[in-house]
């Protein structure tokens, strides 16, 4: 589901900012590739706004830069995880547009699940927030990680109670979508070539295919799910 990629994203930009913050250059070559590495995060922490604006106002529900900010890491990261170079300008405007998309369409969720009564309690938060403090060596180094990236740990909590209301309203309209073992083979064959060296078996790879194919067929219907509220709201973008 949606919760858990987001969890994943939200523990690889905490990792990488631990990782920053104790990083020093031991040679020339190291020095440099450092040089142009800030010179890319610069380009990156220009993409962020105010942390007061108000970027997008949804049903008159306001949503603010540091939704937006901490939404525009995540999403910078998952796009330099799969080579794409976030601060290329093109990149950078479909990243923006991205960002701007799931903040409206995770907000159209979160004010429909509210509205038919879903909730988080504290011990479902906390068992999400559980998996990443796990990652780091005390709750100390986890606060230095998120103050990198300009968030709390009461801001991590609040995003994941809305994370968790919003999952337990998909699971709940959509379930899980079935998914054949005719369609996993398929999918296989295609991803799996017979020209390929040494390819995994079928058997190896046939759960992770149709959990992958679970997921996207879920994302669907979510996405089906935003443009039927999308419809019905009043959104305006100020971004």
């Amino acid at each position: 589901m949606k919760k858990y990629l987001s969890l994943m994203l939200i523990i690889g930009v905490l990792l990488l900012a631990a990782c920053s913050n104790n990083s020093e250059a031991t040679n020339e070559e190291t020095a440099s590739e450092d040089s142009a590495t800030i010179e890319t995060e610069k380009e990156l922490e220009a993409m962020k706004v105010d942390e007061d604006k108000v970027v997008a106002t949804v049903n008159d529900k306001e949503i603010k830069g540091k939704d937006y900010n901490s939404m525009l890491v995540q999403t910078q990261l998952r796009y330099t995880m799969s080579g794409e170079d976030p601060s290329d300008a093109e990149v950078a405007k479909s990243i923006e547009q991205e960002v701007m998309d799931n903040l409206i369409g995770q907000e159209l969720l979160l004010q429909k699940a509210k509205e038919e009564g879903f909730t988080a309690s504290d011990k479902e938060v906390e068992t999400e927030l559980e998996q990443i403090k796990a990652q780091f060596d005390g709750e100390e180094e986890l606060k230095k990680a998120l103050e990198g990236q300009g968030m709390t740990l009461e801001q991590l909590e609040s995003q994941y109670a809305d994370i968790v209301v919003v999952d337990k309203f998909v699971k709940d309209k959509i379930g899980t979508p079935d998914v054949s073992e005719k369609e996993v083979k398929a999918f296989y064959d295609d991803q799996f070539s017979k020209d390929a060296e040494n390819p995994p078996s079928f058997d190896e790879m046939k759960k992770r295919i149709k959990d992958y194919l679970v997921e996207k067929k879920t994302q669907e219907k979510v996405q089906e799910m935003k443009a039927e509220l999308m419809k019905k709201a009043e959104v305006k973008e100020n971004l």
